[in-house]
């Protein structure tokens, strides 16, 4: 083995060096000393095939009344930011009517015939529309707790997504179905927040029957 202090070669059976009287029990080297450790080599990032397959598992893990949720909630979101109502504007339209599609931010315009207008738009003259987006998120935060949740958290949990889904969506669509003129002039977003909305209360009633007949 070699010494520690003067680095020259000693018998494998000193206690101290036989060249400089340097202690060789504590401080021993060995002649032959380990290879360094080599560093860890990264992880290849999954490829497409392999993301399309947790894709998949996560899908099939979850219940119907969690897709219904699930996707009600995005719908619900997109449809926040997507064109909401499109009114077709006259050729010789006012002052006003002119600045308030300027301050919405509506797309288009009177020299286009059209003006697109999303909730998000509308926020600029009444925040409380982003009551809508809230409740949105909010569904989509239950339905995250809820799969991990037990029997009686799932139920109060599609409760709630009941009420949410509840308070928009029905209103949206019979809107839709019976004004005059409504179905005209609504957007694609006007159409998936109602859609949206319905889908998590649809989520949740769905969810309640299925463990009702499971506690059978």
């Amino acid at each position: 083995m070699n010494c520690s202090a003067c680095g020259k070669p000693n018998s494998e059976d000193v206690s101290f060096c036989e060249f400089c009287g340097a202690d060789m029990r504590t401080r021993a080297i060995p002649s032959n000393p380990p290879a360094a450790w080599a560093a860890p080599s990264q992880p290849a990032p999954p490829s497409a095939a392999e993301v399309a397959q947790m894709g998949k598992s996560v899908l099939n893990s979850l219940s119907l009344g969690d897709k219904f949720v699930a996707g009600g909630a995005i719908a619900a979101v997109l449809g926040f930011f997507l064109p909401a109502i499109s009114i077709t504007v006259p050729d010789k339209a006012g002052e006003v009517v002119g600045l308030l599609l300027g301050f919405l931010g509506a797309s288009g315009g009177a020299e286009m015939g059209r003006a697109s207008v999303s909730l998000f738009d509308m926020t600029k003259l009444l925040g409380v529309v982003y009551f809508v987006l809230l409740l949105a998120i909010t569904s989509g935060i239950l339905f995250y707790f809820s799969r991990k949740a037990t029997s009686p958290q799932k139920l109060l949990i599609s409760g709630f997504q009941i009420v949410i889904g509840s308070l928009n969506g029905p209103g949206c669509i019979i809107a839709l179905l019976f004004i005059p003129g409504m179905g005209s002039v609504a957007g694609i977003g006007y159409w998936l927040l109602g859609l949206g909305f319905c889908s998590i209360a649809t989520g949740g009633l769905i969810t309640i029957a299925t463990l009702g007949k499971t506690a059978r």
